[in-house]
């Protein structure tokens, strides 16, 4: 007989209890665990545009729509991470939770080395494709490379917060993501102020706080002691899981990156203007990724719920949340 699925302290079981109550107390957290996201970016844009220059500013927003290209990959790959592991829970299966965490940490890690690598050859290129005024590109090739550093950490804090998530917690990503947001203000205040840096510093301060908060979230699912637990010993690719994993993260990834592309061709029109308002358009840039990302917030919650009741065979529950 197989043995019920232990939750994470605060957890929010989906396939029981009142369907709105649920999917709203389970969005909440995961609203806020987005909008810190986006804070890293905008705290950089705020800091340099109050403590350096201006060619800074739009060095760091020329640069805004090409990181939310690649990142919308990992953020892809998260999802389809998220609804795996919420079905595996929901029809409590703990062999395949296990083998589906243990090949998704791996996943997510390579796709951020690979992002960094093409972030690492291709930033001049790129920028350059897309019309970035000469006074700001070098800073923003500087400020998109060491950006970049951190794509392998930003895929191992999703991959975290896709497992916590499908399991119901969403509160300790909040929490990491709140330390880690402290932390990037306070980095990048200290570089740009202190340290006399510009665009290079409030990257590389975006870096630490990105490899914090997946720290973090590593370190506390070592300790579970469910199926979602990471034991070093167990990590390896298991053939099944991969194609499973990819078959829902890549569609969701090229969803976000269609969406970027999009914003790729303002980002040309911005940039035929003067530096002014390729900075101006920094901060509204910053507005509208709030907007999305709040949307998206609930898209993730009703992902969980819908994979939880499949994996239960719970399907009147679902036909519900229409």
């Amino acid at each position: 007989m197989t043995k019920s699925l232990s939750r994470p302290a605060g957890g929010i079981q989906m396939t029981e209890g009142s369907l709105y109550k649920n999917i709203l107390l389970f969005s909440i957290p995961l609203i806020f665990s987005q909008l810190l996201q986006v804070l890293f970016n905008i705290a950089d844009v705020a800091v340099v545009g109050k403590f350096s220059s201006a060619t800074a500013l739009g060095s760091v927003g020329s640069t805004t729509t090409l990181v939310s290209l690649f990142t919308g990959f990992l953020i892809g790959l998260g999802n389809g991470v998220n609804v795996r592991v919420a079905q595996y829970l929901g029809a409590r299966r703990e062999e395949n939770t296990r083998r589906c965490v243990h090949t998704a940490l791996i996943l997510c890690t390579l796709m951020g080395l690979l992002i960094t690598f093409l972030c690492l050859v291709l930033a001049a290129p790129l920028l350059e494709l897309l019309k970035t005024k000469d006074d700001l590109l070098a800073g923003a090739v500087l400020y998109f490379r060491i950006y970049a550093l951190g794509m392998p950490a930003l895929g191992i804090f999703n991959f975290g917060n896709a497992v916590l998530s499908a399991s119901g917690d969403t509160r300790r990503p909040l929490l990491y993501l709140t330390i880690a947001g402290v932390l990037n203000i306070i980095l990048n205040l200290f570089f740009v102020i202190v340290c006399g840096m510009a665009a290079d510093g409030v990257a590389l301060a975006s870096v630490i706080s990105q490899y914090v908060s997946a720290i973090l979230v590593l370190g506390h699912m070592v300790r579970l002691k469910d199926s979602c637990r990471l034991e070093l010993g167990a990590l390896r690719l298991h053939r099944e899981e991969i194609g499973r994993i990819l078959g829902l993260g890549i569609p969701s990834g090229i969803q976000s990156a269609i969406f970027a592309v999009a914003n790729l061709f303002i980002q040309v029109g911005v940039n035929s203007f003067d530096s002014v308002v390729v900075s101006g358009n920094a901060a509204a840039v910053n507005v509208d990724n709030v907007i999305y990302n709040v949307m998206s917030a609930f898209y993730t919650g009703c992902s969980t719920f819908m994979g939880q009741n499949w994996g239960a065979g719970k399907l009147d529950r679902m036909h519900k949340s229409y």
